[in-house]
């Protein structure tokens, strides 16, 4: 099974969303993304499990599926056995990927605390932190262009991109808060109020006797705890 994904990279500070956590990696001019960077590292799932899509018009869609954090695609089988990406995401209301949930909020993110009312949703997704192209005298000189990469699968997460400039990849973890209309926001203090105007005056009371870091995981976890007591 074949096919052909455009990887595109965006750099560092571009995203107004600060990681909650980060790893590292530096994939060298003339290595392989697959020669660095795990099956593990890539995708969500170790294999392609049983997905199901759940359309906003009511239909509702079956395969083998996986999240694929470096292209922040959802993976599919198809009954050819074409590994393919969903297209069309802001027609999905959720997927049901094995005993995980994923919205698509400008990129997938998935479900880790909260219910029907208020959500807490994270995205891990890599991303590039630097890019070093080497120049006179194989001297590496820092650059900050945009890069896009074509990668092709060939089988089941075997990326095949030979690089012609070291590169630092950053995988980061990113949160937001949802209502029961699975409208995501980033999880910030001013908009978790605004996402939940009926309930600000306990939600500011919460945060006055609670020293919450909104980029700390288990912090925002007890936080969406505290919001499906609301309820």
């Amino acid at each position: 099974m074949k096919s052909r994904l455009l990887l595109l990279f965006i750099l560092i500070g571009c995203s107004d969303l600060r990681a909650q956590d980060s790893t590292l990696v530096t994939i060298k001019a003339g290595s392989r993304i697959k020669d660095v960077l795990t099956e593990t590292d890539i995708f969500f799932s170790p294999e392609f499990i049983g997905g199901n899509v759940f359309f906003k018009n009511g239909i509702v869609a079956n395969a083998m599926m996986n999240y694929d954090h470096l292209s922040d695609q959802m993976l599919f089988i198809d009954p050819k056995g074409d590994t393919l990406a969903l297209d069309a995401e802001k027609t999905i209301n959720f997927i049901a990927l094995g005993k995980d949930t994923f919205y698509y909020v400008d990129g997938y993110v998935r479900l880790v605390a909260g219910n029907s009312i208020g959500k807490l949703v994270e995205r891990k997704i890599w991303r590039v932190a630097d890019i070093q192209k080497i120049g006179a005298h194989n001297i590496p000189v820092r650059t900050f262009d945009v890069a896009s990469y074509s990668t092709r699968t060939s089988g089941y997460g075997t990326y095949e991109i030979i690089l012609k400039e070291d590169i630092v990849l950053r995988k980061e973890a990113q949160y937001y808060f949802g209502n029961m209309y699975n409208r995501f926001v980033p999880a910030r203090k001013k908009n978790l109020l605004s996402l939940f105007p009926k309930m600000e005056n306990i939600l500011v009371k919460y945060l006055k006797e609670n020293n919450v870091n909104f980029n700390k995981k288990d912090d925002l976890e007890k936080l969406a705890q505290f919001l499906e007591q609301l309820y």
